[in-house]
């Protein structure tokens, strides 16, 4: 099977090496480190020249965003810019209504990073904390297509309109123990399901945590849902991968 997980946060992985050893060895062939501040965009970059299994996608995280002056989210921006052609995608971005309460500069951030993407041709990783049903009348608006839409909480409503207009939803982990992401899978087909792990978060077990390697429990589970064969399912979701990153 080749496997990706197009949603993790390797610079908080405190086994870092071991686990990109781990998630090799279970075939994963791609890791998409999502940065959230400059900071992380940087170690994202460092990444991606160490290991070639790392690819980096950067962007300014909703929380961040308001943390930021105007300045240093201009600057951060064209760095972004900058490296438009070293990157796989402009993530971790969105909008959080449960953190921080400035929508407003959320909105703003948002439709700036959006646009760097339209412009570089580049796919977006979307976080919609409480914002689920704003960010996709955002996306809408801003005419974005090749959308990431990352540890989806919306409503099952709200997971047809984004699959009839062509996001992907990038499933975590825990959907080994989670029923919304397991009926999240039921609802959506199959060309819009992408496997992801947000490591070191939402993984399948409540004492560990998560690691790219887990993203094979996760076809596993989809595979099951839709009652498809797991190695179809991986070929199926390898093709999503490819052609919302690499087209």
């Amino acid at each position: 099977m080749d496997l990706a997980d197009v949603h993790a946060h390797l610079d908080m992985v405190k086994d870092r090496e071991a686990a990109i050893r781990r998630a090799a060895a279970e075939g994963v062939q791609v890791i998409v480190n999502n940065s959230v501040d400059p900071d992380s965009n940087r170690k994202s970059l460092e990444l991606q020249e160490k290991h070639e299994i790392v690819k980096a996608a950067l962007g300014i995280y909703p929380v961040n965003a308001v943390e930021m002056a105007d300045s240093e989210v201009s600057k951060e921006i064209s760095f972004i810019k900058e490296n438009g052609s070293r990157i796989a995608a402009i993530g971790e971005i969105g909008l959080d209504y449960q953190e921080t309460a400035d929508r407003a500069r959320q909105h703003e951030v948002f439709g700036r990073l959006l646009g760097l993407a339209k412009d570089l041709g580049k796919p977006v990783i979307v976080h919609s904390r409480k914002a689920e049903k704003e960010v996709i009348e955002t996306l809408m608006d801003a005419g974005s297509e090749r959308v990431i839409l990352h540890a989806f909480h919306g409503s099952m409503k709200l997971v047809r309109e984004g699959s009839e207009k062509g996001f992907c939803f990038s499933v975590p982990s825990n959907i080994l123990r989670s029923s919304h992401f397991q009926k999240l899978v039921e609802i959506a087909p199959i060309g819009n399901l992408l496997t992801e792990t947000d490591s070191p978060y939402l993984g399948p077990f409540e004492d560990k945590r998560s690691e790219p390697a887990f993203v094979k429990m996760t076809v596993e589970k989809i595979a099951k849902i839709k009652g498809i064969k797991p190695e179809a399912t991986a070929n199926g979701l390898w093709n999503n991968y490819r052609r919302m990153f690499l087209s």
